[in-house]
């Protein structure tokens, strides 16, 4: 835990505490790309190739490899009917994440025109979590931004929410 918390300034510095830098605001939207009542996930086409460049980035600085990745597209059809924001963030993190109990979504709220996220890799950390977030965050930025006109996404817990950290 401790580790954690001293690496995660490091992703904190190069990526700000809402990640925005690499993930540019998505202009195109889930209705432009799929059918009524389905939802988008877009991932990296090449997941390896993406993690790499980002790990780079992230550890070495230079060039933000994120506006340059190409990424697929595919419709879903949401499990229980309606489009749930919470579970397109899981799905994006465990798409990226290495482990799948890191991409647990802890705490999911919307305050006004923003919308905080805490993932459980934020809370649980490992050896390289840092890079892991750094890479994984902008991706699930993209893709609430693809399904919903949130534009303003943090990794952290709401104002006056912050007790409920595990991690503090």
């Amino acid at each position: 835990m401790k580790k954690l918390s001293i690496l995660l300034p490091l992703v904190i510095t190069l990526f700000g505490c809402d990640a925005q830098s690499s993930a540019k605001q998505v202009e195109t939207t889930a209705e432009s790309l799929c059918g009524k009542g389905e939802f988008v996930l877009s991932l990296p086409k090449d997941m390896d190739q993406y993690k790499q460049k980002m790990a780079d980035f992230i550890q070495a600085g230079g060039t933000d490899p994120f506006d340059k990745t190409a990424f697929t597209d595919s419709c879903k059809k949401p499990r229980n009917g309606k489009i749930d924001l919470k579970n397109i963030a899981e799905q994006a993190a465990l798409a990226t994440l290495p482990y799948q109990d890191a991409a647990k979504v802890l705490y999911f709220k919307q305050k006004k025109e923003t919308l905080y996220i805490v993932l459980s890799a934020q809370e649980n950390g490992w050896a390289g979590v840092s890079t892991a977030l750094g890479t994984s965050m902008p991706v699930i930025i993209r893709n609430i931004q693809l399904n919903s006109s949130i534009k303003n996404i943090k990794f952290g817990y709401a104002p006056g929410d912050e007790d409920l950290a595990i991690v503090k």
